[in-house]
């Protein structure tokens, strides 16, 4: 009797629907009737078992076609702001859809792409990157969407790499730079220098500009400029920007007595004109929507130019579109992982360090944070090479010299910078200020401080020839980092920034709270590191060891928050032996600072009058009440004293009371009297003195706000805010 499993009936005449198991097995054919031939043949059991109807294969993806691949393109370009106009060349309306929906290749459809369908629809996270060069440009791309069209697309709005500019981009650049004098080209050709006396430029700019900033290459360059001078017809806008801002630079370097030698002409005069060539040179380049690095060198060039007749807060500006432009071109990004060559790798690292260096010099004047763009690449720092161990056919990188190079001064900053990211607590905010952190221990500073000082002591000291003045600078460069960066690691204000982590919503405790709390040996470093930045600065200002040549690139704007240290320090002190050889240095530097000496036209001037007659009267004070002779008194202090309104003796500060601490007001500070600046960059006649309110020097230990309103002082003053290089 056969089975038949699920109780299904027979169909009619006996006959099952469907064949028995053993014959489908088989795969032959059943008479599909109980005990059916081939299974009595075979002496096999006859099971009738329901077939179970299989799964239906998935069929394969639909096929897009040509023109259902462009409408999808033409939707994502709309998507991000492309004007597309629909094209008119094909209609597919009354194509049959089957046909229509065919593609050239097939889709695929893994998880992979269902998850980007979500959260990534246009694939913007697997893109990789692109640069993309052509005829000395570089244009690179974060954007996954034209990154991955590739070079011959990008967005319609942007003017394609190495296409002719019209004249709006000569407003554009014109609205940034200010530009006064309408040269033409046949005005600024008129302007080139002889051969005679290019030889003699091309001279002191090696020896005095090109170690402040290493970012053209000599040999090239100076091949580049001489060729195009003999063609002037072929001469390119970039190139010629780049060659007018190493005019302005050589000029900015030279005295009043060689430019008379090799001009004729005053100094001022040659800066003017030359500045106001670079300007147009950079105008008729396109600077604001240039692709070309030599464009952005010459920019590079002309901001470092601008130093002594421009304030920070307009220099920050133009550091500002000098860092959009450069990340831009990609220079934020290292060159061996954009597959350029060692010789373009190297000078894409120069430029693009000099210009991180310069933002966050400037950003540091200013008291604010530099720009974020500045932590978003991976550009490696320079080799430490020089121009003669460069070529551009160079299929490998070369092996990096032992000693100094004109690369040494930007490799120090580099490792600087480097130190102060290991401090940071915020990633991209890289700020001296980070040296203040309580989450790391005094000596655990001091031992990454060190490590910095015997680095550089392996690669750069002891190979200094005493006898070369750029060795000497260097000396002094390496040597003044390490006081600063001690001088911030023990700095006093540090325990604010302790205090206000475990007490932020508390007031600021009372003045002796935060002197009790400072130790004697952290006052002790503060004083002898802000001691000998003092020296340092005295040792390049007397002009000594041929370091009068680099002084058209040494600024001011550290050295008052020294004296302000310094000036604390001796007030604790009052008599010593260090106390006495403060008074000498104090009045070197105000020898080179005679506006200090001289009638008071500013706030930062009058307060650092006021304080030093405040601490010599200490002084005298001390000197009495110690049974010590009565100091003789400088000249600098009678000049002060003459000059401003008679201080009177200090009182006596009773214990535990809290001196006058009223910060110095827009008002009060004669700020809102201040007018921009002429060209010569000299100080405007401000407020008197008695107009001013300062606070006492002790209140600045009491409340941290006195520090960041005397730095915002400083920087708001004309010609303090200076980007330096030491």
């Amino acid at each position: 009797m056969p089975q038949s499993m699920g109780g299904e009936s027979l169909e009619r005449d006996g006959v099952f629907a469907y064949s028995c198991l053993a014959c489908r097995q088989r795969k032959i054919k059943c008479d599909r009737r109980p005990n059916c031939s081939n299974c009595i043949k075979t002496s096999k059991q006859c099971v009738f078992v329901p077939p179970v109807r299989g799964k239906r294969k998935r069929t394969k993806p639909p096929r897009e076609s040509l023109h259902a691949k462009l409408k999808r393109y033409e939707e994502l370009l709309k998507s991000y702001g492309a004007n597309v106009e629909p094209s008119d060349d094909f209609d597919d309306s009354d194509s049959d859809p089957e046909t229509a929906s065919r593609p050239d290749v097939e889709m695929d459809e893994r998880p992979k792409s269902r998850s980007k369908s979500r959260g990534d629809p246009f694939g913007l996270e697997d893109s990789k990157p692109q640069l993309i060069t052509k005829e000395g440009t570089s244009r690179y791309y974060d954007s996954a969407l034209w990154s991955s069209l590739g070079d011959q697309f990008q967005h319609p709005e942007i003017t394609s790499l190495g296409d002719p500019l019209d004249e709006s981009d000569d407003h554009e650049g014109g609205m940034l730079l200010e530009t006064e004098h309408n040269y033409r080209p046949e005005d600024l050709r008129s302007l080139h220098p002889s051969f005679q006396i290019l030889s003699k430029l091309r001279d002191i700019y090696a020896d005095r500009v090109d170690p402040m900033m290493k970012i053209l290459h000599l040999p090239t360059f100076w091949a580049a400029l001489t060729n195009g001078l003999r063609n002037p017809q072929k001469l390119s806008r970039s190139l010629e920007a780049e060659i007018f801002a190493f005019y302005l630079a050589t000029i900015s370097s030279l005295k009043e007595s060689e430019c008379q030698s090799l001009f004729g002409t005053s100094q001022q005069v040659l800066y003017s004109r030359y500045k106001f060539a670079t300007r147009q040179a950079l105008v008729n380049a396109g600077l604001m929507s240039t692709s070309s690095p030599t464009t952005l060198r010459a920019y590079a060039i002309f901001i470092m130019c601008l130093r002594k007749s421009h304030g920070g807060d307009t220099l920050y500006i133009f550091s500002g579109v000098a860092i959009r432009l450069a990340r831009k071109m990609g220079l934020h990004r290292d060159g061996t992982s954009l597959g350029l060559s060692p010789f373009e790798t190297e000078m894409r690292r120069r430029l693009w360090w000099h210009l991180a260096h310069m933002d966050f010099r400037l950003a540091e004047v200013l008291g604010t944070r530099p720009s974020l763009d500045l932590s978003c690449g991976d550009t490696k720092p320079p080799l430490n090479v020089d121009d003669d161990d460069l070529r551009p056919d160079m299929a490998d990188a070369p092996a990096e010299r032992r000693g100094i190079t004109p690369v040494a001064p930007c490799l120090i900053k580099c490792d600087i910078v480097a130190l102060l990211r290991r401090f940071s607590t915020c990633p991209g905010d890289v700020r001296w200020e980070a040296l203040y952190t309580p989450d790391v221990p005094p000596a655990g500073k001091d031992t990454a401080i060190r490590e910095v000082q015997d680095r550089w002591e392996r690669r750069y000291m002891r190979y200094c020839d005493p006898s070369e003045p750029f060795h000497t600078f260097v000396s002094l460069m390496v040597r003044s980092s390490v006081c600063k960066m001690r001088l911030f690691a023990h700095s006093p204000r540090r325990f604010f920034a302790n205090h206000h982590r475990h007490h932020h919503h508390h007031r600021p405790p009372p003045s002796s709270v935060f002197v009790r709390q400072v130790p004697r040996s952290e006052r002790d470093i503060v004083f002898e590191n802000a001691t000998k930045l003092l020296e340092y600065v005295t040792l390049v200002y007397e002009g000594g060891h041929g370091l009068e040549k680099y002084m058209w690139q040494i600024g001011t704007s550290y050295l008052w928050n020294t004296m302000l240290y310094v000036l604390i320090e001796a007030r604790h002190r009052k008599t010593g032996p260090q106390v006495d050889r403060l008074w000498q240095l104090i009045g070197t530097m105000f020898s080179h600072y005679h506006r200090v000496l001289e009638e008071p036209t500013g706030a930062v001037y009058a307060a650092l009058g006021k304080w030093t007659l405040e601490v010599w009267d200490h002084h005298v004070a001390a000197s009495k009440a110690e049974g010590l002779p009565e100091p003789i008194t400088p000249e600098y202090i009678d000049t002060i004293r003459r000059r401003q309104k008679p201080v009177a003796a200090p009182p006596s500060e009773p214990q535990g009371q809290i001196p006058d601490a009223r910060p110095p007001t827009r008002k009060s500070a004669g700020q809102n009297k201040f007018q921009p600046e002429n060209y010569g960059g000299e100080l405007l006649e401000l407020e008197p003195l008695e107009s001013y309110d300062f606070p006492d020097l002790l209140s600045f230990e009491m409340d941290p706000n006195e520090w960041v309103q005397w730095e915002q002082l400083v920087a708001g003053q004309n010609g303090f805010a200076q980007v330096d290089s030491i």
